[in-house]
């Protein structure tokens, strides 16, 4: 993964949260940040969505610790991109945790959080992932609610149903 500079660094962030916008087989997906000096929306794809959450969720594995919820989010954002790759890290000496997005517009954004942050964004970035369309258990193609699938796995020959 190619990472660069960031452009923007946020510091440390109070507020870190995972949203879908849109309804289920048309939504757009982002991580929200709020740092004390800035905020950022970063979109990102549901995939890259949830493999942050699965690399954020063993991460934290081994270096767990309880942080206090933080403020209520603004609205709006001083930062907004479409995240091409994202990269993990961890600051031993202030123990936190970066995340760099670089973005499709050739800059990158880093945030800083505690790791009782990123495990709560994590839970709720897993949760907004899963709360859309039911997948076909055979070859995980969204299932339309109403549409009969088809499943090429099964060689058309019958209906699944998740």
């Amino acid at each position: 993964m190619t990472s660069r500079n960031p452009q923007f660094d946020l510091g440390p962030v109070h507020e870190l949260h995972a949203e879908a916008v849109g309804l289920p087989g048309q939504r757009y997906f982002r991580l929200r940040t709020e740092g004390d000096e800035a905020s950022a929306f970063l979109w990102l794809e549901k995939e890259q969505l949830y493999e942050l959450a699965l690399a954020i969720k063993q991460m934290l594995k081994t270096q767990m610790r309880e942080v206090p919820p933080g403020r209520t989010l603004n609205v709006g954002a001083d930062h907004e991109f479409k995240v091409a790759s994202l990269a993990l890290g961890y600051d031993q000496e202030h123990d936190r945790y970066m995340l760099l997005a670089n973005a499709v517009e050739d800059a990158a954004i880093a945030l800083w959080a505690e790791s009782g942050q990123l495990d709560r964004f994590a839970d709720q970035a897993l949760a907004v992932c899963a709360a859309g369309r039911p997948r076909c258990p055979l070859c995980r193609t969204p299932i339309d609610d109403g549409e009969e699938h088809v499943c090429p796995r099964s060689n058309g020959h019958h209906d699944v149903t998740p």
